[in-house]
């Protein structure tokens, strides 16, 4: 598997071409690419230290629920008000995210609160949900961030190598 120090080079040569595949798979069985995508998210997860990776802790903000936000705050024993003030923000969406990258709570050893930490970090990359061809745009961006989404792209280029091709020559001008 791809390290993730070598991910922003390596997503980089592929960009282009994943833009291409997210066209492509959008047309694909959703059912079917589900399962492929469930099974080498299983697969990859077996070798995967994401502790030792926190990569997503130093893109991504996730977004906290309210238990999040009484867990953490508990934890760190200050109140809610404060946590909110001194750790988040609030999105376009209403949504709260941490608001510092790389999150405030990743340290040397990794993140500080692992054992608390929110819901949505427990989750991500989101490759193991269903319907994994409505998150393709954000799937996309975050080959440059996971290296399992990553590996999941190119061994889905590969599981679909003939058709993808054919698909790529059916439309040579979109692809310039």
């Amino acid at each position: 598997m791809i390290r993730y120090e070598d991910l922003k080079e390596a997503s980089k040569k592929v960009e282009k071409e994943n833009w291409i595949f997210r066209s492509f798979l959008k047309e694909q069985d959703s059912e079917k690419l589900d399962g492929i995508v469930h099974k080498l998210h299983d697969e990859l997860f077996k070798h995967m230290d994401c502790v030792s990776c926190c990569n997503c802790c130093r893109k991504v903000s996730p977004a906290l629920n309210q238990e999040d936000i009484d867990r953490i705050s508990k934890h760190l024993k200050i109140s809610e008000e404060e946590f909110k003030s001194r750790y988040l923000e609030v999105d376009e969406g209403g949504d709260l995210l941490i608001k510092q990258k790389p999150c405030s709570f990743l340290c040397k050893e990794g993140c500080s609160i692992y054992d608390i930490r929110p819901d949505d970090c427990k989750r991500f990359p989101y490759t193991d949900k269903p319907e994994f061809w409505t998150r393709l745009i954000n799937m996309v961006e975050l080959c440059s961030v996971c290296p399992v989404v990553f590996e999941i792209f190119e061994r889905l280029k590969d599981i679909y190598g003939e058709e993808f091709e054919k698909y790529k020559s059916q439309y040579p001008d979109n692809w310039i």
